[in-house]
């Protein structure tokens, strides 16, 4: 299933987000298109790839999770 969130708070922050979920129950995965985080200057674009992208990216993936299923 293709996403956009347009804006989700997380306990480390806001982002936009873009891409899609595949797979159900357990073996759910996602795959982004797009990462932004809302700095203080507006968006930051998160490079989705780089040991620190995956990072964050692993940090709040429960939150997206349970975003886009409930």
């Amino acid at each position: 299933m293709e996403f956009t969130i347009t804006r989700i708070t997380t306990h480390i922050g806001i982002f936009k987000l873009a891409g899609v979920l595949s797979g159900h129950n357990d073996e759910v995965t996602i795959h982004y298109s797009s990462v932004e985080f809302m700095g203080t200057d507006g968006w930051v674009a998160i490079n989705s790839e780089s040991t620190a992208g995956l990072s964050i990216l692993k940090a709040i993936e429960g939150d997206v999770i349970r975003h886009l299923t409930h």
